[in-house]
């Protein structure tokens, strides 16, 4: 796991740009790319604002974490990952003083709305970022108007920039998407076994994803294939 400089918050090591099928996003996942590539080489990015807005385990974090760690290759950049979703835990203030970085990602926008300490720190750290030519990339359940911020001035802050709506997977997508997550784990997944497990299961990725998991632990520890009979056996 990779260290991050705020909270004591750890980035997954499998979220990476490579194992992101991108499906109908490829424009979303280019643009976000070539913004955290130009952060890396010390480059002002010429975007302010990439919003990310989709159902829950629709990749959000994913590509916000893939961002941290393309950011942080080479030891340049040591970007902010901030998952808002623990905001409880937290108090505003923990945005102080991020503007000094190049890039900040906050997952989760969403769950600080109508809380008027949070929303007004968060639109301090918007306009801060943007008067030193900082990143911010940003998750949420919904586009910036539609999430209800108490303070109008920030959903319109927020959606100054690019925002791009994560599209969900198609089932064929989510079949080549389970049998990548299998190859990166380093077992194969075959074709028949992906499509039963599509017809049982719910379809979601965090469900798919964490089957995969639990196939690949049951494989590992009774040393058999993975096959239909052994999903059936989990069930």
């Amino acid at each position: 796991m990779t260290q991050q400089l705020f909270l004591n918050i750890r980035l997954s090591d499998a979220a990476s740009f490579d194992n992101f099928l991108m499906g109908r996003n490829h424009e979303l996942v280019e643009r976000l790319r070539a913004a955290v590539r130009a952060v890396g080489r010390g480059q002002l990015s010429s975007e302010r604002v990439l919003f990310l807005w989709g159902a829950p385990a629709a990749g959000k974090t994913h590509l916000l974490q893939a961002a941290c760690h393309l950011a942080q290759e080479g030891g340049r950049v040591a970007p902010a990952y901030i998952p808002l979703a623990m905001a409880a835990q937290m108090s505003p203030a923990v945005l102080e003083g991020l503007e000094k970085l190049p890039m900040v990602c906050l997952d989760d926008i969403d769950r600080i709305r109508r809380d008027a300490a949070w929303e007004t720190a968060l639109f301090s750290l918007c306009e801060r970022l943007r008067n030193r030519g900082g990143l911010l990339v940003a998750g949420a359940r919904s586009a910036p108007l539609r999430i209800g911020f108490k303070l109008a001035d920030l959903a319109a802050r927020l959606g100054w920039g690019l925002v791009y709506p994560l599209r969900p997977l198609t089932d064929a997508e989510k079949l080549e998407a389970m049998r990548l997550r299998a190859r990166n784990r380093g077992f194969e997944l075959p074709e028949e076994v992906a499509r039963y497990v599509l017809r049982r299961y719910p379809r979601d990725a965090q469900s798919l994803f964490e089957l995969l998991d639990r196939i690949d632990r049951a494989s590992l520890a009774t040393q058999r294939r993975v096959t239909i009979s052994l999903v059936r056996d989990l069930e």
